[in-house]
């Protein structure tokens, strides 16, 4: 009996070896040669990445691909396809309204009753905005508000306002999605030292946020800057008070860091009530949010956006989280017409696919943005939705949203010494263990191709040679 189950552990054994060379194999078996050479030039775990390069002007020639059918986290590479479903769905001509409504009566040059904004998911509505919109209100005569300002916030559901994605809450990537924002809700930290102290700017200044500086001045070098930086929001104060502590480098010039600091409809209202006031108004009064349904009111002013064809190229080339995930909400309101929320991206995002014959087998989107741990994806199928979008009549503006190798966004300083620098238009992605990038390439025989790479392990940040040698491989090969 012992020997039979002996026996039978090894012809198990056996069999589970010949499965597992096979699986191995049969990821690399159809590789050219430099491909494989490629594979074996880095010691990387060789189930932790995939790559594919279709040749797109060639059609007929077959896609190099590496674990095609691998399941892994894309991180920013999300955007691309929030993207392409916002222009198929949008247009690029598609611009975001905010409006300024009021309710009682305006008598002379007073407004008995409140002032309403209704936001309709604008991540790149900013102070100058707002401003200009508080000017052409006091243009048509209205200076003194007896009521409160009232921020509409119903275009979207309801909206988690605790941020869990990791311990840094305060960083710009981390801002939630939001119908209203101001300034992607964050301020701009401009440190610059001065003698033996570092003088700490704030833009724009809020007249409720105060500045605690406990920095301290070091020798060490700026590269790692922002890691020798501490900030946190002191808990006892009424006003919001930040305290900055750790370390600035003496050889630092001025460095700066956006942070979201303060609630969001505070910074609203704070940023409101100041320029209603500094443009000669006078207002009193305070705010509260609406975030049921529209309220009714007579409309004052209206703002408009840029169109979403010039906005996606600042969203995908410096990888714009609070955009990206707004953008998908918004796609959502306007075409389902219902308070929307992130718990629904995953279902409208496989029934578009689906709907537009993109195989929708093991992909799941947790957000817009791709801040997200659950969303996964694999290069099989990242490659179909990329040849839709080459086939799509919006290609030009989904290509030019994306960073040019070594020319801008993400990608500015990346390989200046590579023969292939300007001829890629790709999207980048990162977050902790996991590094991505996927886009189009002219190869040096003006052959037009798709290139992806995505890897997830603790290694994952140590691929930028990689990646490297892989587009530089992809442009000198047929």
């Amino acid at each position: 009996m012992q020997a039979h189950n002996r026996l039978t552990l090894r012809i198990f054994f056996f069999l589970w070896v010949i499965v597992s060379v096979s699986v191995s194999v049969s990821v690399s078996a159809e590789l050219p040669q430099p491909y494989k050479q490629l594979i074996s030039k880095y010691n990387f775990k060789k189930d932790s990445y995939s790559f594919v390069v279709k040749n797109l002007t060639a059609p007929e020639k077959k896609a190099i691909i590496y674990n095609g059918s691998k399941n892994f986290n894309p991180a920013s590479l999300t955007k691309i396809i929030t993207s392409f479903i916002a222009l198929d769905e949008l247009g690029p001509n598609y611009k975001w309204k905010s409006d300024f409504y009021y309710t009682g009566q305006l008598k002379d040059d007073t407004l008995q009753g409140d002032l309403i904004f209704v936001g309709r998911g604008d991540a790149s509505f900013s102070i100058d905005n707002l401003e200009s919109l508080i000017r052409e209100i006091q243009k048509k005569g209205l200076k003194k508000i007896e009521g409160n300002l009232i921020l509409d916030k119903s275009y979207f559901g309801q909206i988690p306002n605790i941020i869990d994605f990791d311990d840094d809450p305060m960083r710009a990537y981390n801002v939630l999605p939001n119908a209203i924002s101001i300034q992607s809700n964050t301020l701009n930290f401009k440190f610059t030292p001065q003698d033996n102290n570092i003088k700490i700017d704030v833009k724009p200044e809020l007249n409720y946020l105060k500045i605690k500086n406990n920095l301290r001045l070091s020798n060490k070098n700026c590269v790692s800057w922002k890691q020798s930086l501490d900030y946190q929001k002191a808990n006892d104060s009424l006003d919001d008070t930040i305290i900055f502590q750790g370390y600035f480098s003496k050889k630092c010039s001025n460095k700066e860091i956006d942070l979201s600091v303060t609630d969001n409809s505070r910074y609203f209202f704070e940023a409101f009530k100041y320029l209603w006031t500094h443009n000669g108004g006078s207002f009193s009064g305070g705010y509260w949010v609406n975030d049921k349904q529209q309220l009714d009111g007579k409309l004052l002013a209206s703002h408009l956006s840029r169109p979403l064809g010039v906005l996606i190229r600042d969203m995908n080339k410096y990888s714009l989280n609070l955009m990206s995930r707004n953008l998908m909400l918004t796609v959502m309101e306007e075409d389902l017409k219902g308070q929307v929320t992130e718990d629904d991206v995953n279902r409208f995002v496989l029934n578009w696919l689906g709907s537009h014959d993109i195989s929708t087998n093991n992909i799941f989107v947790e957000n817009g943005a791709g801040l997200s741990r659950k969303t996964f994806i694999n290069v099989d199928s990242l490659l179909e939705i990329m040849e839709k979008i080459y086939e799509h009549p919006y290609m030009p503006e989904m290509l030019s949203s994306f960073s040019i190798l070594n020319e801008d966004g993400t990608l500015e300083t990346k390989m200046p010494f590579s023969k292939a620098k300007k001829n890629g238009h790709f999207k980048t992605g990162s977050l902790k263990n996991v590094s991505a990038i996927a886009g189009y390439l002219v190869d040096k025989n003006k052959n037009k191709k798709i290139l992806i790479f995505l890897m997830n392990d603790k290694e994952a940040n140590k691929s930028y040679n990689f990646q490297k040698d892989l587009i530089n491989l992809a442009f000198e090969s047929i």
